[in-house]
């Protein structure tokens, strides 16, 4: 029953009312009230139903994680009048733990005039999630009554992946050499690195150590030598999928926020000419790729990381990392993505990192969770505001010991917030490739 038809039926009541006082006048209220039911159900009938509306729901094969993914859902009518045109309200049930940006909304449809709704959806967790059906209250011609349909919108069923915009706009910035606006610093700069590229004529700003006496010898002509980082170095993402990289950092948890920063990093070194590997852990080993060069390997990658999840498991380092020595013979830059919020693991940790370093490049990569730094900088109103403060401030100091500990070792550390790590992480990578730790 739509306002109007409520209206109808209330501006009823008094007249009721009237006519048991008065019964001469029951059987043509009585008559009024019989034909605007009848109305009523007239337009329930002429509103279209089941047989009669086509849902088709549009959307990306993949769902990006943290993104607003865009949803467009196509209605249209068959068998009614040309030129009858009906109003509705419509809801799509999209997976319940998804963000939309619009719940219900009002379309106007008739034959040969589709309505097209569109929304957006932001997931904040990895995985595949089912669509429900397509609500629809389909207001009668009259505007009496409407009918309610569900129908079913297409494909049910939806993955969502780690974003991979950054890689998008990390290639647009690079093509127009413009990374500083990413945050990146220059990929190469000349003389930079160790491995031959070619030998060209001489420039004013060349130092001296880059001329070719050889070469100029030969040509008459002042040469120089130009350098690039070495290429088909092993880099291998070690990502902690325990207990702790399942908090939140943000709207999404450290965990994908490790996963986007490491596929950029993996991304910007397979184009580099490095071979990416990967190593997943929590209380043993869960899944590991080789490193190999070339681009089908972000698709391994990809594929290996889509079923990772945080676990309830509290994180073995000295399982992990002891398995991932043995394995990895070669020198490689070993990114350990994890959390340092527990004291003993930070201990296990610094131990472990410490152990690598005899043969590998260990870098520790941490997401800072703002909520923790907000609560420690926040100034109490109350006695519960105070031990959070005071909590918050020992769980930042023993993290604080650790980053310390793990430095005064050799190890290199990034502890960055969700805005930065990529960043951060992308330039100090860069860094160890220029001055050839890598």
């Amino acid at each position: 029953m739509t306002r109007r038809g409520a209206a109808l039926l209330l501006a009823m009541v008094p007249l009721v009312a009237l006519a048991a006082r008065f019964r001469p006048l029951l059987p043509v209220v009585l008559a009024v009230l019989g034909i605007i039911v009848v109305a009523m159900v007239i337009d329930w009938r002429l509103a279209p139903g089941r047989t009669r509306l086509r849902v088709r729901r549009e959307h990306e094969h993949v769902l990006r994680l943290g993104r607003a993914n865009a949803i467009a859902l196509h209605i249209e009518v068959e068998r009614a009048t040309p030129s009858r045109v009906f109003s509705a309200l419509v809801r799509d049930e999209h997976p319940a733990d998804i963000d939309a940006d619009v719940e219900v909304q009002h379309a106007t449809f008739g034959v040969g005039r589709p309505a097209i709704l569109r929304y957006t959806l932001t997931p904040r967790a990895r995985g595949e999630r089912a669509f429900g059906r397509v609500v629809m209250r389909v207001t009668g011609p009259l505007g009496l009554a409407w009918r309610q349909t569900a129908l079913t919108g297409g494909d049910a069923m939806v993955r969502i992946d780690p974003d991979l915009s950054a890689i998008a706009e990390y290639e647009a910035l690079a093509r127009r050499g413009q990374l500083v606006e990413l945050g990146v610093r220059a990929l190469r700069r000349r003389g930079e690195g160790t491995e031959f590229e070619r030998i060209r004529d001489a420039v004013p700003d060349d130092p001296l150590r880059s001329i070719n006496w050889k070469a100029t010898a030969r040509t008459g002509r002042l040469m120089a030598v130009d350098l690039i980082p070495e290429r088909a170095q092993p880099v291998i993402l070690c990502i902690d999928h325990g207990r702790l990289m399942g908090v939140g950092a943000g709207a999404l948890t450290k965990l994908d926020h490790a996963i986007g920063a490491a596929l950029l990093l993996a991304h910007v070194a397979l184009r580099t000419g490095d071979r990416v590997g990967l190593f997943v852990f929590s209380d043993g080993v869960t899944a590991s790729v080789p490193p190999r060069p070339g681009r089908m390997q972000m698709r391994l990658l990809l594929e290996a990381l889509r079923p990772v999840m945080p676990t309830r498991i509290e994180s073995d380092y000295d399982e992990a990392l002891v398995h991932l020595s043995r394995s990895q013979r070669r020198r490689a830059l070993m990114v350990i993505f994890t959390d340092l919020l527990d004291p003993d693991q930070g201990a296990s940790l610094i131990a472990q990192t410490a152990r690598l370093r005899r043969r590998h490049l260990p870098l520790v990569v941490t997401v800072r969770d703002p909520a923790l730094d907000a609560a420690a900088g926040r100034r109490p109103a109350d006695v519960s505001e105070t031990y959070a403060r005071s909590v918050a401030a020992g769980l930042l100091a023993d993290r604080a010991d650790v980053i310390r500990t793990l430095r005064r070792n050799g190890v290199e550390t990034v502890d960055a917030d969700a805005r930065s790590v990529s960043p951060r992480l992308l330039n100090r990578y860069l860094d160890l490739k220029r001055s050839a730790r890598i």
